[in-house]
């Protein structure tokens, strides 16, 4: 628990950064729900801020600060790729950066596997991740 609680205090270092912390953990708890209730399209829609926020953070903050609450160990805040992209979706976009959700699958061995992942300026956001998928979704589309 001590040990929680220093990585914690090592993310968080201003008052605006807790507040960031603690509105991505709702709105991962949020996306949970979403994606059980609402088509992906429509849960886009919800993601998508209507206007832009003046705060800027750094894209290491946002990336940390929802690894830190996708790896507890509750069940609606496992580790899950698609929770990961929707909800830094969100903050990329308040932020008014250029940032596009893309969904993939590529076949291993007799089963198809998903994967989910950002591209920021037309770049994966987190480039060790293994894009070897086939686009099947984005939002925006290319042509946005």
């Amino acid at each position: 628990m001590i040990q929680k609680l220093k990585n914690l205090l090592g993310l968080v270092q201003t008052p605006a950064e807790f507040w960031l912390f603690l509105r991505m953990g709702l709105w991962i708890c949020a996306v949970s729900i979403l994606l059980r209730i609402a088509s992906l399209p429509m849960t886009l829609k919800i993601l998508s801020p209507s206007r832009k926020s003046k705060r800027r953070f750094p894209t290491e903050k946002l990336v940390n600060f929802s690894s830190f609450w996708l790896g507890r160990e509750l069940v609606f805040l496992q580790r899950n790729c698609l929770k990961r992209s929707l909800v830094l979706y969100r903050y990329f976009n308040l932020q008014g950066e250029p940032v596009r959700f893309c969904l993939g699958v590529r076949k291993e061995g007799e089963e198809l596997r998903g994967h989910s992942w950002l591209l920021l300026h037309d770049q994966p956001l987190l480039p060790e991740n293994d894009l070897n998928y086939k686009l099947i979704f984005q939002h925006p589309g290319p042509e946005s």
